[in-house]
């Protein structure tokens, strides 16, 4: 049996438009937690019967509305610059979490996993409502991240917590280290966003060996990750680790039978000589890193000092 391919070109505009709706029809209805698409400036263009029955609201009441006026006033800005970084960057998905108006007039936690397509000109989210999952599927699902596996933002704000809580309850000290890969773009540019995905999971899987039981490795977000040092010893220790991180992604990465390398800027702040608190904390590393950046990139600082090579 012989089959004839067709170009999108043979199938002029209304087929190609048919073809899109057929997909995206089928996306939603093979989806096993909430699903919804979201137009490039925010409205609901369609969702399934998960989405409709966890939110109590009809589709037709959803369809025409617009995903900020359900989100909390305080989670909107960031919300809404997590997905336009879809768009205006080389990130292939977004994991981002909000509190979501119900028709109960209570907001549920929401976490969702988002992935933009030009193709649609569309947002396609796949969601749980975190206040109603089961606690170990809670885990499971909403605290990792859904490309790499790794523990995500949701994660990473519980145990960062407790960390410090933990660290000052014995006197010690614990690291925070902001890690953004350099070169990053150019694979996505070379490869695509699939050949970048690609990456960015064999990077967090080198990156967590090379960790080990010291810390824990968290995927922030596009090729943005946190490691955490829970009990470090001290800022010797922490370079220590920081050196580490830098030189193991040294070596070339395999991906689709390309040798891909890229390096690493890394920003350190400890706890308590840097910050007494998380957001104060997160805050330094991340300001140390782009120290880095500018200074060269593939290197580390601590907070409020200069830039560290490694050879």
């Amino acid at each position: 049996m012989e089959f004839e391919c067709m170009s999108l070109e043979d199938l002029g505009i209304e087929g190609v438009q048919q073809l899109l709706y057929v997909e995206r029809y089928a996306w939603l209805s093979l989806s096993p937690d909430m699903a919804a698409v979201i137009s490039l400036d925010g409205m609901f263009e369609d969702c399934n019967t998960h989405w409709e029955n966890q939110v109590g609201y009809p589709r037709e009441v959803l369809q025409g509305g617009y995903l900020v006026e359900y989100i909390h006033f305080d989670d909107r800005e960031r919300a809404l610059a997590e997905m336009q970084k879809l768009v205006t960057s080389d990130i292939g998905s977004a994991n981002l979490s909000f509190r979501f108006l119900s028709h109960d007039g209570d907001f549920h936690r929401l976490g969702l996993n988002v992935v933009y397509s030009p193709f649609h000109e569309a947002y396609f989210c796949t969601g749980r409502d975190l206040d109603r999952v089961q606690a170990a599927d809670s885990t499971r699902l909403a605290y990792r991240d859904a490309l790499t596996g790794l523990g995500n933002r949701l994660r990473l704000e519980e145990d960062l917590p407790r960390a410090l809580a933990q660290a000052k309850n014995q006197g010690t000290v614990a690291a925070v280290v902001f890690i953004d890969l350099d070169g990053f773009k150019n694979v996505n540019d070379t490869l695509g966003h699939r050949g970048g995905d690609s990456l960015l999971v064999r990077v967090g899987e080198r990156m967590a060996h090379c960790l080990g039981d010291i810390g824990r490795i968290y995927r922030q977000g596009g090729d943005e990750f946190v490691a955490l040092l829970p009990l470090c010893e001290g800022r010797d220790k922490a370079e220590q680790v920081a050196r580490l991180l830098v030189e193991c992604l040294q070596p070339a990465f395999l991906v689709n039978d390309l040798e891909v390398r890229v390096g690493a800027s890394l920003g350190v702040a400890l706890y308590p000589h840097d910050a007494q608190d998380t957001n104060g904390l997160l805050e330094k590393a991340d300001l140390a890193m782009y120290r880095v950046k500018k200074a060269g990139k593939n290197a580390f600082a601590f907070h409020g000092d200069t830039a560290q090579t490694c050879a």
